[in-house]
């Protein structure tokens, strides 16, 4: 015969909350590093992207400062 669900404590609901809690900031944690390294990762392509239409248009990295400068 089944036994049924022993009742919690209130004192182990406590700690089953808290241990649920722990588990979520890590995960949390976890995802903000993620989404921090993906963020870096596309930095650093639009950073390529950038310099390679640079490259391409055939001027120096300073007339396309100047030029974004309002210098030219």
């Amino acid at each position: 015969m089944a036994r049924g669900k022993r009742n919690l404590t209130t004192a182990e609901k406590i700690e089953q909350v808290e241990e649920t809690i722990r588990v979520k900031e890590e995960e949390l944690k976890n995802l903000k590093t993620e989404r921090k390294d993906l963020l870096d990762q596309k930095k650093k392509e639009e950073m390529e992207e950038l310099y390679q239409i640079i490259v391409e248009s055939g001027k120096s990295i300073d007339e396309v400062r100047k030029l974004l400068n309002g210098e030219v």
